[in-house]
């Protein structure tokens, strides 16, 4: 019997050292063609571009070119999903979001995916800053003017969202004020940008940079950013804490891989982005499409995504947001 055993313990590690150099081989070789990257949003915004920069930068270092794809649906579960069952082999890439890989587990009943468990961090592209918008018309100059109004009106102020993390943007900002500013729900941003430009909403919480060309133009005005310190792209803004409440909600985005891709592809993307992302002119454009550029690699990037799916767990549902 032990001799039987043995034999099986001798062939299987025989076997496992005969598959060893064929994976070397081909983590070697990689990348001997064009990768991947899924952008889970539609062409145009602020991800997207800031992402084709990236990608622009990374196929240059890697030799081979980056194709983006944008696979929309469902506040990005349906390119996240495709992600997650691509084959992890160093060829497809996806760039996630503390709404995409953290809080939709909390926002829908059935999540498709499991984050944590489903993907590779790699490295951050950079974190958003959203602000607390009006119409360039209102007569809210302030915050504090924000707040009293709608505590003399409850329920009749509204604001509008066209993400997940906007809505929750929204009930934060009612629940840390203690107000009761009504959701409406938008398709995307632009339109809910459009319809806060026509005084027909009273609020929108989005990314800064969405809103910087009708803020330029005239037509909205921010009364506060929601991150720690003021933005560069607007630095006479105030940050709520200065405005008098103090409420912080910054989101981030980065690249992930399928899990089980080879530690060594992992290791190369992660340091390749990192110094994509430590270019100057790079900073500059991402800079432009409303993200403060990171240069965090897979470990960095990997705790701070921990960390926020479990601040999604609690804030969430603390927020009075019930998943759909």
């Amino acid at each position: 019997m032990k001799r039987f055993q043995f034999i099986r313990i001798f062939s299987a590690l025989a076997a496992a050292f005969a598959i060893t150099p064929a994976l070397h081989a081909q983590t070697a070789a990689w990348p001997n063609k064009p990768i991947k990257m899924i952008v889970p949003l539609a062409p145009g915004g602020g991800t997207d571009v800031a992402a084709r920069v990236v990608a622009q930068y990374l196929g240059e270092a890697l030799g081979q070119t980056v194709i983006v794809e944008n696979k929309v649906g469902a506040n990005g579960v349906v390119g996240v999903g495709e992600a997650a069952k691509a084959a992890p082999d160093g060829y497809t890439i996806v760039v996630g979001s503390s709404t995409t890989m953290a809080a939709n587990n909390f926002l829908y009943k059935s999540a498709t995916t499991d984050p944590l468990r489903d993907f590779a961090p790699l490295a951050m592209l950079g974190t958003i800053d959203f602000a607390m918008v009006v119409p360039a018309s209102s007569n809210m100059n302030s915050l504090k003017d924000l707040i009293a109004a709608a505590k003399a009106n409850p329920g009749k102020l509204s604001y509008g969202f066209g993400s997940s993390a906007a809505l929750l943007c929204g009930e934060m900002f009612n629940t840390a004020a203690g107000i009761n500013i009504t959701k409406v729900p938008y398709k995307g941003t632009p339109q809910s940008l459009t319809d806060l430009a026509a005084d027909r909403i009273q609020l929108v919480c989005e990314p800064l940079g969405t809103s910087m060309a009708l803020i330029r133009g005239g037509k909205l005005r921010p009364l506060a950013v929601t991150s720690k310190n003021r933005n560069p792209l607007s630095r006479d803004v105030p940050t709520m804490a200065e405005a008098g409440l103090p409420m912080e909600h910054e989101t981030w985005a980065g690249f992930f891989a399928p899990a089980k891709t080879p530690r060594e592809v992992v290791l190369r993307l992660s340091n390749e982005i990192v110094k994509v992302m430590s270019r100057p002119d790079v900073q500059a454009r991402i800079t432009e499409t409303g993200f403060v550029p990171r240069q965090f690699g897979t470990e960095e990037f990997g705790a701070i995504h921990r960390a926020d799916f479990a601040r999604m767990a609690k804030l969430i549902p603390a927020a009075g947001i019930s998943p759909e």
